[in-house]
Order: structure tokens, then C-alpha cells, then sequence
């Protein structure tokens, strides 16, 4: 966690946002059990909190050093992404099984998963990692580090290293 007087990092902020969303989920799930059948909340509430619980586990991932860097600009686009792709397909009307509306060739709601929660998200991402890759990728020195860490918990530490240590 973050030092006494320091802020929460970006580590903290996605773990917070993990567990708000997971129980945010875990409520939506529990409505269905509610008198009189599932409140009309409750699938806005399921469609926010597993918006947030994707981009909340991709934070989590990409955090180095209590930050995300420029990768807070997909994310951000991915939540909007998200949510107005679950919004939209929480608004539509249901497809008329006798007039069929098709949008590139599916129904409406099958269109905008497929098209705006599935597609766009998967061209976007890798397009950010690709941008900050030099940036957050670990340089020659973490790789030394790193390397270093796992000899000396494995008790495999080079004689040069020892010496280095006495």
C-alpha cells in the first residue's frame, strides 16, 4: 500500500474499484431474490459494475510505480465504451421477431455487443500498449533486478554477488 501522508496510487485506486464493482454486481445479482421480480435498477447497476470491475482489472495490470501513465486515456475511452455500449443495449427495445431491424446485419443489441463492447475495445488496447510500450515496459536494469531477486529467494545467489554483499 501507499506510505503514511502519500495519496493512494493507481494500485490502490483499481483494487478499490474492484471491490466496489464486484459488490455493486454481487447486489444486482441479489435484487433478482427482491419481492416482486428484479427492480429495474438492477441492470444498470450489473451493467456499471462490470464496466467498471474490466477497466478496473486493466488498471490494475498496467499500474508501474503507483501510475497507469498515458494508458488512463484508453482506459477512460474503453469505460465510455463500455458503458454506453451496455447502456444502449440496456435502452433499446427488444428486436420485432416479424420486422427485423438489422444493423450490419444483426439485430441492435446483438450490433452494438458484437460491434461497440466487443471490436472497438480489442483494436484499442493493443493500439495503447503499443503507444506506451517504451515507457512501461521493464528496461535492461528491471530485468537485472528482477533476475538478482529470484537467485537470492532461491538461495542461488552468484559468487560475484556475494562478495559484493559481505
Amino acid at each position: 500500500m501507499t506510505d503514511a501522508g502519500k495519496g493512494m496510487g493507481a494500485r490502490e485506486w483499481a483494487l478499490l474499484a474492484v471491490v466496489l464493482s464486484a459488490l455493486a454486481i454481487a447486489v444486482a445479482y441479489a435484487s433478482a431474490f427482491l419481492p416482486g421480480g428484479t427492480p429495474g435498477w438492477a441492470p444498470w447497476l450489473f451493467m456499471a459494475g462490470t464496466s467498471l470491475i474490466m477497466v478496473a482489472t486493466m488498471a490494475l495490470g498496467a499500474s508501474r510505480d503507483g501510475s497507469i501513465g498515458k494508458l488512463w486515456i484508453p482506459f477512460a475511452l474503453v469505460m465510455v465504451l463500455l458503458l454506453g455500449g451496455f447502456g444502449l443495449v440496456l435502452a433499446l427495445p427488444p428486436a420485432e421477431p416479424g420486422d427485423p431491424a438489422l444493423w450490419l446485419g444483426l439485430p441492435p443489441r446483438a450490433a452494438v455487443i458484437l460491434y461497440v463492447i466487443g471490436f472497438l475495445p480489442f483494436f484499442l488496447i493493443p493500439v495503447a500498449y503499443a503507444w506506451t510500450f517504451d515507457e512501461l515496459t521493464l528496461k535492461p536494469g528491471d530485468l537485472e533486478r528482477i533476475r538478482e531477486k529470484a537467485l537470492r529467494a532461491r538461495g542461488e545467489i552468484p559468487l560475484d554477488r556475494r562478495e559484493e554483499d559481505s
